[in-house]
């Protein structure tokens, strides 16, 4: 538990989360980053197990957030993240992989978050 709060204490510093943004938010927020990173296309599951552990941890991260909140919630929030993330994108020039630090911190928090509150996916490296 310390070593998890040090690591998000860490993150917040960096400005990676929102300071006093709710669970429910924190959760429909990295869903909606992990999905726009896996891509519009509906993955085959067993076909890539990274790609299925990715996307288990966006949908179990989705189901966690209805159960704090509701379904209305997570769809109405998950809208507004989109356009958050497809505006960050752009602004950061994100197409240029050398300008992909924040991402890379976001995905970070993520899967620790995910990880910390037991819903990822299925882990590949695992098995």
């Amino acid at each position: 538990m310390k070593a998890f709060a040090l690591v998000l204490a860490g993150l917040m510093a960096s400005g990676t989360a929102h300071a006093g943004q709710p669970f429910e938010e924190s959760l429909v927020e990295c869903a909606v980053l992990i999905e726009a990173l896996t891509g519009d296309q509906t993955p085959v599951p067993g076909q890539n197990a990274m790609l299925d552990y990715y996307v288990g941890t966006a949908t179990n991260m989705r189901a966690e957030a209805e159960r704090m909140r509701n379904a209305s919630y997570v769809s109405e929030m998950a809208v507004q993240k989109r356009v958050v993330w497809e505006k960050r994108w752009e602004d950061g020039n994100w197409d240029d992989p050398a300008n992909r630090q924040e991402v890379a911190d976001w995905m970070q928090y993520c899967f620790k978050f995910a990880e910390h509150l037991g819903v990822e996916g299925p882990k590949p490296f695992d098995k």
